[in-house]
C-alpha cells in the first residue's frame, strides 16, 4: 500500500510537471508587459498539485519547471530561472500551507489572498537586487519602475493564476480520481453551492487581472 501510494505521488508530481511546462509554453504567446515582465499560468498548476500531494511537493515542482524551461525555451537565463523558480515556489508553497490547516473554501481563498500579497512582496525585492545586475541599470531605475509596471504586473499574475488554481481545481480532482492516481474520498468534487462560489470568485479575479495587464499595456 505504502509502494502504491509512493508511486501515485511519484506520478502526480511528474504529470503536474509536464501539464506546468505546457502551460508555460502555451503562455509564451502572450507579449510580455514592457519587454520583460512575462504572464504564466503555471503557477496555479503547481498550487493545486500542492493542494494535493502536500506544500512539499511545491518547490519542487517549481524547480523542475523552472530548469526545464531554463534549458528549452527560455530566453532570460539565470535571471529567468531565478524569478521563474521563487514566484511559482513562495506562490504554491503559501498558498498550499495555509489549505494544509484549513481544508475549505474559506482556507483555500485565504490562502490564495496570502499568495499573492507575498509573492509580489517577495518580486519586489528580487527585482530590486537581481534586475539590476542583469540588465545592467542603476537600482533608482529599478525602483522608479515598482510603483509601474513591476507591482501591478505581479498582483495581476499572483491574481491570475489564484482564479485558474480555484476554477481548475475540482475538474483536475475528477480527472485524478478517474485516472486512480489519488484516492477515492479525498478532495471533495460535489457540484455545491461552494462550488459556485468559487467559480464566482475565481472568474471575478481573472478578470480583473486581465483588466489590470491590458491597462499596463495600454498606457
Amino acid at each position: 500500500m505504502k509502494n502504491n501510494k509512493t508511486t501515485q505521488r511519484i506520478t502526480g508530481i511528474a504529470i503536474f510537471s509536464a501539464l506546468a511546462f505546457i502551460v508555460t509554453v502555451v503562455f509564451k504567446a502572450i507579449p510580455q508587459v514592457d519587454g520583460f515582465l512575462s504572464l504564466d499560468g503555471k503557477d496555479a498548476i503547481i498550487a493545486i498539485a500542492s493542494f494535493i500531494y502536500g506544500p512539499i511537493v511545491a518547490p519542487v515542482i517549481a524547480l523542475i519547471v523552472a530548469f526545464i524551461e531554463f534549458l528549452t525555451i527560455s530566453t532570460t537565463g539565470w535571471y529567468g530561472f531565478i524569478m521563474n523558480f521563487a514566484s511559482s515556489a513562495v506562490f504554491s508553497l503559501t498558498a498550499s500551507l495555509i489549505y494544509k490547516y484549513r481544508k475549505s473554501f474559506t482556507g483555500a481563498l485565504v490562502g490564495f489572498l496570502a499568495a499573492t500579497l507575498m509573492t509580489t512582496g517577495v518580486m519586489i525585492l528580487l527585482n530590486l537586487i537581481i534586475t539590476p545586475l542583469y540588465f545592467g541599470m542603476p537600482r533608482s531605475a529599478v525602483v522608479a519602475m515598482l510603483k509601474v509596471p513591476i507591482i501591478p504586473f505581479n498582483f495581476a499574475k499572483t491574481l491570475m493564476n489564484s482564479a485558474i488554481a480555484m476554477l481548475l481545481y475540482k475538474p483536475i480532482i475528477t480527472a485524478l480520481r478517474r485516472a486512480r492516481l489519488i484516492e477515492k474520498g479525498k478532495h471533495k468534487t460535489d457540484f455545491n453551492k461552494t462550488t459556485v462560489i468559487t467559480i464566482v470568485v475565481g472568474g471575478v479575479a481573472l478578470v480583473s487581472s486581465i483588466l489590470i495587464v491590458v491597462a499596463l499595456n495600454l498606457r
